[in-house]
């Protein structure tokens, strides 16, 4: 849960008794770091603290093992148990990338980021790839770079998603991350199929187009402009609904100039 933490930790290899102490009858929690942390990692660590003072070691007694539910611990009811109340779910959201609505190397992508595999700096830096410090998000420098933020809460990204929602006469709904958000997005109940499909290939165009600035960014030297990024998205669907199989009735320029109108024409 605190990977962050965990890297700066002075005692990965130490084991619980050795990490605190019995004042009277209350455990008192000892943790050792390697260095200062920074404002982010504060916050890391007031969250880990919290989630400590809750957990209330007992002296001179045995520790024991026990199962949710029952008495005794097996590998094969945790497996179940891990199936049933997460595979599933994140099997079924990440298999609903394959809507040939956009072109294979976004679906892909999408695919990807559903998984958490992107090879973002916090990535990177898990992979001894890059150096912690230099895990700093490509848009804003003030958060390190993990999916979530780059892709959805950098304040960078979330103004293109609320700038793109607002085109089509919706809000963007701010969730805890970004598998939540595409789920939020996508079953978005719409009246004409047409935009149906324009919203659903917009949740694909943003992340795409924010992964592809990112790239720009560090590799190009490419500066950061929010309008110009907007436009991009609205020509980047707007080329994508030319392989649908419904025909829209626009040239690719007129769809870019009329994006905000879509919702009003097709309402009927």
């Amino acid at each position: 849960m605190f990977p962050r933490l965990y890297r700066l930790s002075s005692q990965k290899h130490a084991i619980i008794s050795s990490m605190g102490w019995f004042e009277g009858q209350i455990w008192r929690w000892t943790l050792a770091w390697k260095r200062e942390f920074s404002q982010e990692e504060l916050q890391r660590l007031d969250r880990l603290t919290l989630m400590l003072a809750n957990q209330h070691l007992l002296p001179d007694q045995q520790d024991t093992l026990c199962c949710k539910g029952k008495s005794e611990f097996s590998a094969k009811s945790l497996r179940q148990m891990l199936y049933s109340e997460i595979a599933t779910e994140v099997h079924n959201l990440v298999c609903s990338v394959w809507m040939n609505l956009v072109p294979p190397k976004a679906e892909i992508f999408m695919w990807l980021a559903l998984l958490g595999k992107l090879s973002t700096k916090d990535m990177l830096c898990k992979k001894r790839i890059l150096q912690e410090e230099l895990n700093t998000c490509t848009f804003c420098s003030d958060h390190s770079e993990h999916l979530d933020h780059i892709l959805l809460n950098c304040p960078f990204s979330w103004e293109v998603w609320c700038s793109i929602a607002n085109d089509l006469g919706q809000q963007a709904s701010r969730q805890p991350n970004f598998q939540q958000f595409y789920e939020t997005w996508i079953v978005v109940p719409w009246k004409n199929a047409m935009i149906k499909q324009l919203w659903i290939s917009t949740v694909f165009a943003v992340a795409w187009r924010l992964w592809m600035v990112r790239n720009e960014i560090i590799f190009n030297q490419q500066r950061l402009d929010t309008k110009e990024v907007c436009y991009s998205i609205r020509w980047t669907v707007a080329m994508w609904t030319k392989q649908w199989k419904i025909s829209v009735p626009y040239t690719t320029e007129e769809f870019v100039r009329n994006f905000t109108s879509f919702p009003q024409l097709f309402s009927n």
